[in-house]
């Protein structure tokens, strides 16, 4: 992931950080069903960057992140499905 705790063993990763990763790792699992093992990890410390960044824009510039947003999902049907696993993500990775 994003920080020296890609470094940790999961026995000494505290339970928030396991919470999230364990929602990371079921969010990607399609993805990572489809692809060679051995760059799983590469994926998911994509996609952990890639989190971080939107989480970011959300927090510091919400009216930039909802534009964002509208141009990666033009499609109603897909916005509204992208905000169902958002929730569904959200109720995992913080319980």
């Amino acid at each position: 992931m994003t920080t020296d705790r890609a470094q940790a063993t999961n026995e000494s990763l505290d339970p928030d950080w396991r919470r999230y990763g364990q929602a990371l790792l079921h969010a990607m699992a399609e993805v990572r069903a489809e692809t060679p093992e051995d760059i799983h990890a590469v994926l998911m410390e994509t996609a952990d960057y890639w989190l971080s960044l939107g989480l970011a824009i959300g927090t510091e510039h919400p009216e930039m992140a909802s534009r964002l947003l509208r141009l990666i999902e033009t499609e109603e049907p897909e916005l509204v499905e992208l905000n169902a696993d958002a929730q569904h993500f959200v109720a995992e990775a913080l319980g």
